[in-house]
């Protein structure tokens, strides 16, 4: 299993989010493997942040569900695993779900602002039909209230950017189903439904994209 990188040559981070986000690169990266516990002293040491920013990022990561406070101990525990994703994206699905009865184009919907995925300040990429749906998820969202895009963009979209890196997929050996070539003929056909109207189509097109993205493997296999 993969090492953490040595402390010394971590950059300094300050904020809750930059903390939360690094704590993704770990889970990305196998630092940590599902079930274990996350000592607050260690992630300070390692990363260079205070006690008071790695609780709050805690707190993120059990809003995004990829932790989970353990009873009576109160220690937080790992619960991503290779097939998490799968669940991050179909509360995704939902959300398009819901946009999609706002919306008539993507032409109406108030353009999001430019930004970089969460996984490039850390040196990992995306796959681009990954790259090319969140950024269309983003958009078609923008319908939604601020609570609700907030939420999308902070417990949605900031772990899949990182957790889908074609890192994750590695380390974690997370073939998906279907081809990147197939995969982006859907996002296609999701951006061009969009584009033309045809919202009602989108949340099976989404649906049928978390499909072809998903782990191949049987569904009855034990999680490892």
């Amino acid at each position: 299993m993969p090492n953490p990188t040595p402390a010394m040559t971590r950059p300094s981070r300050s904020t809750t989010h930059d903390t939360a986000e690094l704590l993704l690169v770990d889970l990305a990266t196998a630092r940590y493997a599902p079930g274990d516990s996350l000592d607050v002293d260690t992630i300070v040491r390692e990363h260079r942040v205070t006690p008071g920013e790695v609780h709050l990022a805690l707190f993120e990561l059990r809003r995004m569900k990829v932790v989970v406070r353990a009873p009576f101990s109160g220690a937080h525990v790992v619960v991503w695993h290779r097939r998490f994703n799968e669940v991050l994206l179909g509360d995704l699905v939902r959300m398009i779900s819901v946009a999609s009865t706002k919306a008539t184009s993507l032409e109406e919907v108030p353009e999001p602002a430019v930004r970089r995925p969460a996984c490039a300040a850390h040196g990992l990429t995306l796959p681009m039909d990954v790259a090319h749906f969140l950024d269309l998820a983003r958009a078609i969202v923008q319908v939604l209230s601020p609570a609700a895009r907030q939420h999308v963009q902070d417990d949605l979209l900031l772990p899949l950017e990182i957790l889908c890196s074609s890192r994750a997929v590695e380390v974690h050996d997370m073939r998906p189903a279907l081809g990147e070539s197939v995969r982006g003929a859907i996002v296609d056909l999701v951006e061009a439904a969009a584009h033309f109207g045809d919202w009602a189509r989108l949340p099976g097109l989404a649906s049928e994209y978390v499909t072809a993205l998903g782990v191949d493997e049987p569904r009855g296999r034990p999680v490892d």
